[in-house]
């Protein structure tokens, strides 16, 4: 995650960076999936799709509520295993995931903060796919 070129971002927006090792632990779920090229293979996950040409920040958010993860307060998002993620509101994550990462692909997974301690839920994520997709496990 670009953490020093986000720092106003999370500063604002109450959000804080996560250890690496949470971070790593997401992105080792995530590889128990199946995999084609650069991205998770859907064909055999049930799943929906957002294509976000000309899709708001808010129609976005309509539709992620729709999914599993719609049903955490706090989201995880990572786009690399070996760098701390942010860990923010879901309406942030799902408004604003395109000023957190230049990286085409982008992972969120819920997140419940218990006395302040992240727990997450990563089967409840989103891939975003090659800047141009959103596709939510169901």
């Amino acid at each position: 995650m670009r953490a020093e070129e986000v720092s106003h971002w999370i500063a604002q927006r109450g959000a804080s960076m996560s250890t690496v090792e949470l971070a790593a632990a997401f992105d080792a779920y995530l590889c128990t999936l199946p995999w084609v090229g650069q991205g998770i293979d859907w064909r055999g996950l049930q799943s929906r799709s957002l294509g976000l040409d000309g899709v708001s920040g808010d129609e976005a958010v309509r539709w992620a509520r729709e999914t599993p993860l719609g049903s955490h307060r706090h989201v995880l998002v990572i786009d690399s295993a070996s760098e701390p993620g942010v860990i923010c509101s879901f309406e942030d994550a799902v408004r604003d995931f395109e000023l957190l990462s230049n990286r085409p692909e982008l992972y969120m997974c819920g997140m419940d903060l218990l006395d302040g301690r992240p727990e997450p839920t990563f089967e409840h994520f989103i891939e975003r796919r090659s800047f141009m997709t959103l596709n939510a496990k169901l």
